[in-house]
C-alpha cells in the first residue's frame, strides 16, 4: 500500500465516520480548530507556573552522562533505540542483557531531549484539561478501534510538551511500543492525539509522522520524503493510532518555543504508561465528572482493578 505524503486536514466537527475512514487509511490526521480560545488559553494558564518551575530534559540529570547532540539525536544511537521498540519480547530480553544500566539511561535520556520541558498528571493540574478529557472526536475514534476489544478504555499518558531552541528531532516510534511483551498480531491498542497549544511549524519542532506507517512491518524503514511535519495552527490537533510512526521534530528557532498536550486512550485490560493513582490527588479526583474518573481507572474492567471485590469507584463518590 503506498504511503501518503500529506496529512488529511479535517475539520472540528468532522463527523465520525469521516474521521475513522482517515484513521483506517492513514494512522493519523489533522483536526483544524478543535479547540476552542478559551480552552487553548485556560490550558497555557494552568501549566504556566508548572512549566517555568520545570527543567528541560529528565527530572535528575547525571553529569557524568554525556549526551549526543546531532541532528536526529545520535544516529546510531537512533538506531539502537528503533531496535528497542520495535524488537519482539525475546529481543527485548536478549536486548536489555547486553546493555549497561548507563546504556539505557542514555538511551532514554537521547529520546526525551535535553531542552525539552516535560509535565505529565495534568488531570491534577488543570481544570481546562479535566474538561476536555472527554473530547468528543477522540472519545470517538476511541470507541471505534479500541471497543472491539475491551469493555471499556482508560487514559493511558497525558503530558505538557515544550520544545527549546536547539532540541534535535526525537526518534520516530510507535507509542504502542510500551506494551513490547504482546507480540503482534495484535488488536489495536491505543489512540493518541497531541494538541497544538502554540503554532506548530517545521522549523520550531512540529511532530514528524508518517502516514499510512501503521500499517507497516515493524522492519520498515521510512524514506526522507515519506516524513510530514504536523503544521497546524494554536487549537488544532493532530490524532494517530498508537502504531502510527511519529516523534517530535527539532526545534531550529533561536527563540520560539513549541508548546504540546500529548494524551492518549489504551484498551482497559492494559497497564497505562501514566500511573494516575499517583500523579492525579484523589482528593482532586472525587471533583470530577463521573466519565472523567473512570477514564483514569477508577471504574474496574469487569474483574481487573477491583478493591474489597468491588469497583474502586465507591471509594471517590463523595458521601450523600
Amino acid at each position: 500500500m503506498a504511503t501518503r505524503s500529506a496529512l488529511e486536514r479535517l475539520p472540528s466537527d468532522v463527523d465520525t465516520e469521516k474521521l475513522v475512514a482517515v484513521l483506517e487509511r492513514d494512522g493519523c490526521a489533522i483536526l483544524e480548530g478543535t479547540l476552542e480560545p478559551r480552552q487553548v488559553e485556560g490550558l497555557n494558564r494552568d501549566f504556566e507556573k508548572y512549566v517555568t518551575a520545570t527543567p528541560p530534559g529528565v527530572r535528575h540529570p547525571d553529569p557524568e552522562v554525556s549526551r549526543d547532540t546531532s541532528e536526529e539525536r545520535g544516529g546510531g544511537e537512533e538506531a539502537a533505540f528503533d531496535a528497542f521498540v520495535n524488537a519482539s519480547s525475546d529481543d527485548l530480553e536478549s536486548s536489555l542483557k547486553d546493555s549497561s544500566p548507563d546504556e539505557v539511561d542514555q538511551m532514554i535520556r537521547n529520546f526525551y531531549g535535553s531542552k525539552t520541558v516535560r509535565i505529565d498528571g495534568l488531570p491534577g493540574k488543570s481544570p481546562t484539561f479535566v474538561e476536555m478529557i472527554c473530547h468528543r472526536a477522540l472519545l470517538a475514534a476511541a470507541d471505534h478501534f479500541l471497543l472491539p476489544n475491551c469493555h471499556r478504555y482508560t487514559l493511558n499518558t497525558s503530558q505538557l510538551i515544550e520544545i527549546h531552541p536547539g532540541e534535535t528531532a526525537q526518534a520516530l516510534h510507535r507509542d504502542e511500543a510500551a506494551w513490547l511483551h504482546f507480540n503482534p498480531p495484535r488488536p489495536q491498542m491505543s489512540v493518541e492525539a497531541m494538541f497544538a497549544l502554540t503554532d506548530f511549524t517545521r522549523e520550531n519542532g512540529g511532530t514528524r509522522i508518517i502516514p499510512g506507517s501503521h500499517r507497516w512491518d515493524s522492519s520498515r524503514v521510512p524514506e526522507d520524503d515519506e516524513i510530514v511535519n504536523a503544521e497546524m495552527a494554536s487549537g488544532s490537533a493532530v490524532v494517530y493510532l498508537g502504531n502510527t510512526l511519529h516523534g517530535g521534530g527539532a526545534n531550529r528557532t533561536r527563540n520560539e518555543t513549541r508548546r504540546g498536550m500529548f494524551m492518549g486512550f489504551c484498551l482497559g485490560w492494559l497497564r497505562t504508561e501514566e500511573n494516575f493513582f499517583l500523579s492525579t490527588p484523589i482528593e482532586a479526583v472525587r471533583g470530577m465528572p463521573q466519565q472523567v474518573q473512570e477514564l483514569l481507572g477508577y471504574e474496574a474492567h469487569l474483574g481487573i482493578g477491583v478493591v474489597d471485590v468491588g469497583s474502586p469507584m465507591k471509594l471517590v463518590r463523595q458521601p450523600s
